[in-house]
Formats: structure tokens, C-alpha cells, sequence
């Protein structure tokens, strides 16, 4: 069950307006929230999802884009991607996963990111799916999905219960960059750490990727500087909507998702069109593994934005440009 508020520009700038006092939207300058929305909880296990939908701004709608996070994100960051979507024409469904954004954190710490299993992730998709998408917004139906939101997409599609007719992930998690210890090691490590319970631990010597700590200098996500400076503003707004490193049962959780795709078995037979659009200077997921995972599947084509950090919908406009470019290409209206 869920329930819902209507929001307008009053309503949008506190973080307690609901029934239960859990946080609604948060509006910054350059960065408004956009009018219209539908704010509701959805309960998924046991845990509180934020989530929010929009109607199209056109009067000629041409479906629903599910828009799906990474690690870290809240609906605030998305702001600009939901009004470029409803000036496509969609509605747009968008949600916070759990142990994130406004939806419930799952330990005491609250500023550290967990989750216990990455399937987890896949119920709180096929809640949104199943109470929201399905009764309440017009098909058909798209998603677009980010980083970790791409993994669970992956995973969501080779259960076979998904209702999207094509999909965009964008810079979505197959592998890691390459770092030191290299993913196979770590996988190893934090498998070992979290079979002594140490699960709910953060990550040791991990790095800190959340916009309000890094200059443009060290950014490993945009080489925007506006759109970073929104970014830092809304979260020093509203501190409760960041998490920090991610525990060691998150990257053990990731892993073992990654892990997944290098599974012969997991080619699974999709035929969902999906279109992966990479990072050309993406330091957070591997380009490798995503072009070895496009290679082997028929259903799945992908394209390189070159000089593009990991956020490429958080980018530049000359970057931006050539992702809006590809989805437009990609996801038709109703004429498919």
C-alpha cells in the first residue's frame, strides 16, 4: 500500500510533510523542483520507498520513462533529466532505493551505504513496478537507469519480470574501473570480511565520491561545474539525503551482481532492446565490461561518449548532447 501528496512550489522545501513525517522534496535555487509531482511511499519488505511520479508537460504523451538511480543518488539529482524527459513528452517515474535518499536507512549509522542483498535492489524496482508503474502511469513503458540502477536492470531483466519495451543504462555497473586490489581481490577480501560479520562495517581505505566533497579538480563524476554546485547545494540543504562510503556488505552485494554477468549461464535469452550508453573517462565502472557484455548479447548495443566522466547525464552540454541524442534514437513513441 502506499499513499500520496501532491506537490507544488509550497510544498517542496521542507523535509517533514507527509502523514509520517518522512522528507518530501527539497527545492534549491537553479535547481526547482519541477511542478506537478506525485510524492508517495511505497512499502517494499518492510522498508519505506520514496518515490515520486510526473505527468508529461505535452498534451501529446508518449509513454512512461522510469528513471532508475545509482549508489548514492536521490530524486533531487535528477531534477534537470526529469524535465528533459517530460519535455520529450513522457511521464516520468522515479524513486529512491533503499538505504538512500529519503527512503529508509537501513543501519544506526544512517550515513553509511548498505543494503544486504543486491536483490534487495531488484524487489524495491518490481515494488515501484508492480504498485506504481503498472496502475498508475501510461504506457508505454521505458526505463533509464544509471550505474548501480543499470546492475539491477541486468538482474531485473534475466528474472524476466520486467514490462519496459526498451531501456537505457547509462555508465551501468558491470565492472569496476581499474583500481587497486583489482575486483577479483577484492571481491575475495570483503567476502572473508563479511562471513565475520563485519558486513555492516565501512569499507576500509574506500574513496569519497559524494559531489560536496571534491573540487573540479578531483572529481571523478563531472566536469560540470554548475551542475556539481546544484548538486553541493541540495545536499548541504538537506545533509539527511547523502550517504557516505559504502559498507563492506554493499561491495561484497556488488560484487557478487558483478560476479553475475561474467556467468555463461547469465545469457540469458532478452529480447528487451537495451542501449548502454559508456563514459569514454569513466574512473568508477569498467568500459571493458561493458563492451564484452554488448558483444555477447544480441539484445544489447552500446555507444562510447568520449571525455565523459561517470555522471554523463550530470556532464557538460557537449557531453549531454550526444547522450540525449542517442536516447532519442533509441526509444521511440507509441508508433512502435
Amino acid at each position: 500500500m502506499s499513499q500520496a501528496l501532491v506537490l507544488d512550489e509550497t510544498e517542496t522545501n521542507t523535509a517533514a510533510e507527509a502523514e509520517d513525517l518522512r522528507p518530501g522534496l527539497v527545492s534549491v535555487a537553479d535547481n526547482p523542483t519541477p511542478q506537478g509531482g506525485i510524492l508517495q511511499w511505497l512499502d517494499s519488505g518492510g522498508v519505506k520507498l520514496r518515490c515520486v511520479r510526473w505527468p508529461a508537460s505535452v498534451r501529446d504523451v508518449r509513454g512512461t520513462v522510469c528513471l532508475i538511480q545509482g549508489r548514492s543518488e536521490y530524486i533531487e539529482k535528477y531534477y534537470e533529466v526529469i524535465s528533459d524527459l517530460r519535455g520529450r513528452g513522457f511521464a516520468v517515474l522515479t524513486f529512491d532505493f533503499r538505504g538512500q535518499g529519503g527512503s529508509d536507512r537501513l543501519l544506526q549509522q544512517q550515513e553509511r551505504g548498505h543494503v544486504d542483498h543486491f536483490s534487495d535492489y531488484v524487489a524495491d524496482l518490481e515494488t515501484v513496478m508492480s504498485e506504481v508503474l503498472l496502475p498508475e502511469c501510461p504506457a508505454p513503458f521505458y526505463a533509464l537507469a544509471h550505474s548501480m540502477g543499470g546492475a539491477v536492470m541486468l538482474h531485473s531483466l534475466e528474472n524476466g519480470r520486467l514490462v519496459f519495451d526498451r531501456i537505457v543504462l547509462s555508465a551501468p555497473m558491470i565492472g569496476l574501473a581499474r583500481k587497486r586490489p583489482r575486483q577479483k581481490t577484492l571481491a575475495k577480501i570483503v567476502r572473508i570480511l563479511n562471513g565475520f560479520g563485519l558486513g555492516e562495517r565501512r569499507m576500509p581505505f574506500s574513496r569519497q565520491t559524494a559531489f560536496e566533497t571534491m573540487n573540479m579538480d578531483k572529481n571523478i563524476l563531472t566536469s560540470d561545474p554548475d551542475r556539481l554546485q546544484n548538486a553541493t547545494r541540495t545536499l548541504r540543504k538537506a545533509p539527511y539525503l547523502k550517504i557516505s562510503e559504502p559498507t563492506i556488505g554493499w561491495v561484497h552485494s556488488a560484487c557478487q551482481a558483478m560476479d553475475g554477468f561474467q556467468d555463461p549461464e547469465f545469457r540469458f535469452n532478452n529480447r528487451t532492446p537495451v542501449l548502454m550508453v559508456a563514459s569514454g573517462n569513466d574512473d568508477v565502472v569498467s568500459l571493458a565490461a561493458i563492451e564484452k557484455l554488448a558483444h555477447s548479447m544480441r539484445s544489447i548495443w552500446h555507444i562510447v561518449v568520449p571525455g565523459a566522466r561517470h555522471e554523463i547525464m550530470q556532464e557538460r552540454d557537449s557531453l549531454r548532447d550526444q547522450f540525449w541524442a542517442a536516447f532519442d534514437a533509441f526509444i521511440p513513441g507509441t508508433e512502435i
